[in-house]
């Protein structure tokens, strides 16, 4: 659950940041001179589209669970990425953890789903990098 939250709060800033820039984009356009952009023209939107998802979607999590081994989405589900040693998490390992993420979706999502049949509930991206997710308690 805490991934899907994630998720959608990614998904809600690309979209905004897609509709900022594609005003920005437009009203440009509009300022020299063209009454209506070439499919051309919003073609060459759409590769910093291309570049911006994944990098904002490694940063998030690579961000996020570096300081503290938590995202948004875990902080509201009340849970935490640590080591397999019980410490908190490296940033190398949040990083091979969050490309990991990639490994786990693909395959219909099987490496998401073998935490169901797993000790400590672990998916493909933890035993990658080593990691376990735990609940913080309401102290």
């Amino acid at each position: 659950m805490a991934f899907e939250l994630d998720i959608f709060f990614l998904l809600l800033a690309c979209i905004i940041g897609f509709y900022a820039a594609f005003n920005a984009f437009w009203i440009g356009l509009e300022i020299s001179g063209y009454n209506a952009p070439s499919y051309r023209l919003l073609e060459s939107l759409f590769l910093p589209v291309a570049f911006f998802t994944p990098l904002a979607f490694f940063s998030y999590f690579i961000g996020f669970a570096s300081s503290g081994g938590q995202t948004p989405g875990k902080a509201i589900m009340r849970i935490r990425v640590v080591s397999s040693n019980g410490k908190a998490a490296t940033t190398l390992t949040i990083f091979v953890r969050t490309f990991g993420y990639v490994l786990s979706g693909m395959f219909f999502g099987l490496g998401f789903l073998i935490a169901f049949f797993t000790k400590r509930h672990r998916s493909l991206h933890d035993f990658l990098s080593g990691t376990y997710v735990v609940a913080i308690s309401k102290n």
